[in-house]
């Protein structure tokens, strides 16, 4: 376990640098800074516990291994954030970690002296009835939370696709996938802890060498994403507050109610497809339902309602349809063979290979360069 953890350490203190040097830094970077130490913190500590086990070593390493979970946690509410700013209520996913780290606080530093290595490695090895309810309620509390998350991060991808036509930058499909990751961590390592009690694993230490594996790649790559995102997360803050005090708010309301009648929809639906059909608003690639509503003086969420009643699909969706159609007359035109599809793809409202590649296989079931194959097939 040390040369991985020697291994972690010094990976983990690179991109921590890469955060330290950044300039003009957002709250998400401090926070992902804080992640890093913490982590950083564990492998330290878990060299010291295998290598000279102390009352204090252990504490300071389930400190660290504690509140890393809640500053994970916070970390990914701040980039869901609106404003991106930090809000008090968050603190609750700290609760366990400070009921936990003051029982061990006071219990090893204050009550038992833990003065021996091989007393401090039974502690690790064999818990007490009270250390071993701690542990696995710190595993259901992490689980629980996760889930919690994970529904929030759903959410708001759906909500995302409900506003912008362009959303790779934004997704955060990446923190997403270190969620599932840590969540599927925990769900094994207390499954491990189980069959310890019951014999059917010989040392605890088995547990943690698996977790810690996995944990220090997935951390890696929380940090290779997180590092940058800093622009798309600046980026994304801004253009949501800007949104949020553009011309949308001093719109006169057109309708009383939150909700549209069948005639209403059915009118301002015509309006918005006139747009994308007659004035192609959807070859923009930055093109968000803001822009729509601010067109037609109304409000975002009858252009959202709208659109998912009247096309059965979301904002995203129903733009990348217009641009898919757009780029297949592209791809059917000989005279724009000459042109890369990339080429082609930006010409149709999209911003990057990748997307187009996706969203077009996603409609059509081929690739747009399969696509023109075919066109031209003799």
């Amino acid at each position: 376990m040390i040369y991985v953890n020697i291994i972690g350490i010094t990976v983990l203190s690179i991109f921590g640098l890469f955060v330290i040097t950044k300039k003009a830094k957002i709250l998400s970077d401090y926070l992902l800074l804080l992640v890093i130490t913490l982590f950083t913190g564990i492998l330290i500590t878990g060299i010291f516990l295998e290598q000279k086990p102390s009352s204090i070593g252990y504490f300071f390493f389930l400190f660290c291994n504690s509140f890393i979970f809640p500053s994970l946690v916070i970390y990914g509410l701040v980039l869901l954030d609106r404003s991106h700013k930090f809000k008090l209520k968050w603190l609750w996913t700290a609760s366990y970690a400070i009921v936990f780290i003051v029982f061990i606080g006071v219990d090893t530093l204050l009550l038992n002296t833990y003065e021996t290595p091989q007393e401090i490695s039974r502690l690790i090895e064999q818990p007490t009835m009270v250390y071993n309810l701690l542990y696995k309620g710190q595993y259901i509390f992490v689980i629980a939370t996760l889930i919690w998350l994970l529904s929030k991060l759903n959410t708001y991808k759906r909500s995302i696709k409900n506003t912008f036509s362009t959303i790779d930058s934004i997704h955060l499909n990446w923190f997403r996938n270190f969620t599932y990751t840590y969540l599927g961590v925990n769900i094994a390592s207390l499954l491990l802890f189980v069959l310890l009690d019951l014999g059917w694993v010989s040392t605890i230490f088995i547990p943690l060498l698996i977790e810690h594996i996995i944990l220090v790649l997935s951390l890696f790559y929380l940090c290779f994403h997180g590092i940058k995102q800093y622009s798309l997360a600046q980026f994304k803050s801004h253009q949501l507050i800007e949104n949020q005090g553009n011309d949308n708010q001093k719109i006169t309301q057109k309708y009383s109610s939150s909700s549209l009648s069948d005639d209403e929809m059915r009118q301002l639906f015509s309006k918005i497809e006139q747009l994308f059909v007659k004035d192609r608003v959807y070859l923009d690639a930055e093109l968000n339902i803001d822009a729509i509503a601010n067109q037609l003086n109304v409000t975002t969420h009858r252009v959202s309602q709208t659109i998912n009643s009247m096309a059965s699909k979301p904002f995203y969706d129903y733009v990348n349809a217009f641009r898919v159609t757009h780029l297949k007359r592209l791809l059917q035109d000989p005279n724009n063979k000459r042109f890369t599809i990339l080429a082609l793809g930006i010409e149709s409202g999209f911003n990057s290979k990748a997307t187009l590649n996706r969203v077009f296989k996603q409609q059509v079931g081929m690739t747009p360069k399969g696509f023109q194959k075919t066109q031209f097939t003799i």
